[in-house]
C-alpha cells in the first residue's frame, strides 16, 4: 500500500534547472533530505492510529510489523514524496489495504470447520493520518523548495 504527496510550484522548475546548471549537489541533497523529513511524522501518526482501530490483542502485533519506504523524486514541474506502507506477517504480508477498508481476517483457534472469520474494525487506519497530515507535509515541502530557491538566488 502506498500513497504520494505531491508539491507543485512555479519555483520548482526554476530551482531544478538552476541546481543542474550550478552542479551543486549539496543543495540538491539538502532539498532531498528536507523533502524526506517532511514525510517522517506520518510514521508516528499511523502507529498511533492502530490502537484506536484494531482489537487490543492485534494492535501491538500490527504496530511492530509495519514497514515504511520513502522516496523523493523531483521533476521539472513537481516534487513527489512517495511513502509506501506495508506490514510483514510471519509467513506473508498482512493485508493492510483490507485493514484500511475496515476488515480484519483472522483464524479462530480451536475451530476446525471454517477457522477463518472476518471481523469489522474501524476503517481508515492509514487514510485518517494521511488526511490529517497531508496539508502540513505539503507546507513543509513548499518551505524546503522555497529555502533552496532562496539559497540559489542569494536571498538566503
Amino acid at each position: 500500500m502506498g500513497f504520494e504527496v505531491r508539491v507543485s510550484s512555479r519555483d520548482l522548475a526554476g530551482v531544478h534547472r538552476a541546481l543542474k546548471q550550478l552542479g551543486d549537489k549539496g543543495l540538491g541533497k539538502q532539498m532531498s533530505k528536507g523533502l524526506l523529513a517532511a514525510g517522517r511524522p506520518l510514521r508516528r501518526e499511523i502507529r498511533t492510529e492502530i490502537p484506536k482501530a484494531m482489537p487490543s490483542g492485534y494492535a501491538p502485533v500490527l504496530s511492530k510489523s509495519l514497514r515504511f519506504r520513502q522516496q523523493v523524486k523531483t521533476g521539472r514541474k513537481d516534487a513527489r514524496v512517495t511513502i509506501r506502507v506495508h506490514a510483514d506477517g510471519q509467513q506473508e504480508r498482512r493485508d493492510l489495504p483490507a485493514l484500511n477498508r475496515g476488515r480484519l481476517r483472522h483464524p479462530v483457534y480451536g475451530r476446525r470447520r471454517h477457522p477463518w472469520v472476518n471481523q469489522k474494525v474501524r476503517a481508515g487506519v492509514v487514510d485518517r493520518p494521511i488526511d490529517r497530515l497531508a496539508p502540513e507535509i505539503r507546507r513543509q515541502m513548499n518551505a524546503v523548495v522555497d529555502y533552496v530557491a532562496d539559497q540559489i538566488t542569494g536571498r538566503g
